[in-house]
């Protein structure tokens, strides 16, 4: 389906290309649902085409339009650039795959702002929310799929849902723009929370899984954390550091940014280096060596469930 909705496109392109009598520059991307783009289109959900600004009109900005599998309009959008990741600026609409309009939202410099709007799958308004200039988000209004209000002004009762509206996967009571009472919602396929907050922080929580596993919480999210914090691990670090005589010989300093899993049960697995376009060999392997030889971490937690959290430490060299 990808493949002939490529030709289809790219067809179409070369034809209003023609009938302009101009070239249009236009970039194709094969993307996947989480926003990154794939080599292949074999791999993609999705195309995006970025078309370079054709007139003074176009206030030098490249249009975007993303396209489901099945050929119908994803998302059209305007961008300040053709390269992934994009800056958007302007107004964006996204639709549902059967074509009907799914969110409006507005863009200014690659910074999310204004006024958001969601529709559900029937056209009915789901809710409204204003991006604050700091970056709070206020809600304006949530409503149910027959039309009738849940939440006006930052108060009631509010529903949140996945991407294609099939589950609630959050709800719960706010006032003034802030959490309060209990909240109930889904952990992916595996369970269920419940937590209690009170003017917008989290106080207690418990969680239940399909396996028949229950947890307490106090925090939403806890980190993985080397034993006895980041001052031990830098003491760890720098007691157990073997510099590369080759570094040494020619005066190579640096930080190696090592990324890594911690593991539910406190172990380390998947050391790598970050791909952060510089690479330094004669400290890469130290900098390895050093984190794969940690010893165990106490495991991070979500929803008081122990999980496999990614990590990344800087590993300083100086000499």
């Amino acid at each position: 389906m990808i493949k002939n909705l490529t030709l289809l496109i790219l067809s179409f392109l070369f034809f209003q290309s023609a009938k302009a009598q101009k070239t249009t520059d236009t970039v194709l991307y094969y993307m996947k649902n989480s926003g990154v783009s794939v080599s292949t289109k074999d791999s993609a959900d999705y195309l995006r085409l970025v078309i370079s600004p054709q007139s003074n009109t176009d206030k030098d900005l490249f249009k975007v339009r993303d396209y489901y599998s099945n050929g119908k309009l994803k998302m059209v959008a305007t961008s300040l650039n053709d390269k992934i990741p994009l800056f958007f600026d302007g107004n964006i609409i996204n639709y549902f795959p059967d074509g009907k309009r799914k969110s409006t939202l507005e863009y200014i410099n690659g910074r999310l702002s204004g006024v958001i709007t969601t529709y559900y799958p029937n056209g009915e308004l789901f809710r409204t929310i204003k991006m604050q200039e700091n970056g709070d988000v206020s809600l304006v209004e949530c409503r149910d799929s027959t039309g009738q209000v849940l939440a006006l002004n930052g108060t009631g009762h509010v529903i949140v849902f996945d991407d294609d509206f099939k589950n609630i996967i959050e709800e719960g009571d706010i006032k003034d723009d802030k959490k309060n009472g209990e909240w109930r919602g889904l952990i992916g396929d595996t369970g269920r929370y419940v937590s209690v907050f009170r003017n917008g922080v989290h106080k207690s929580g418990t969680s239940y899984m399909k396996s028949g596993n229950q947890y307490t919480f106090k925090k939403i999210i806890v980190e993985p954390e080397y034993e006895g914090g980041e001052t031990y691990l830098n003491i760890y670090l720098h007691q157990n550091m073997v510099y590369p005589e080759f570094a040494k010989e020619h005066h190579i300093n640096g930080t190696v940014h090592v990324n890594f899993i911690v593991e539910k049960d406190g172990s380390i697995t998947n050391v790598k280096i970050a791909d952060t376009g510089e690479k330094i060999p004669s400290l890469d392997e130290e900098a390895v060596r050093l984190i794969s030889s940690m010893p165990m971490w106490t495991p991070g937690k979500i929803y008081g469930i122990p999980m496999r959290i990614p990590y990344s430490v800087p590993v300083g060299f100086y000499y």
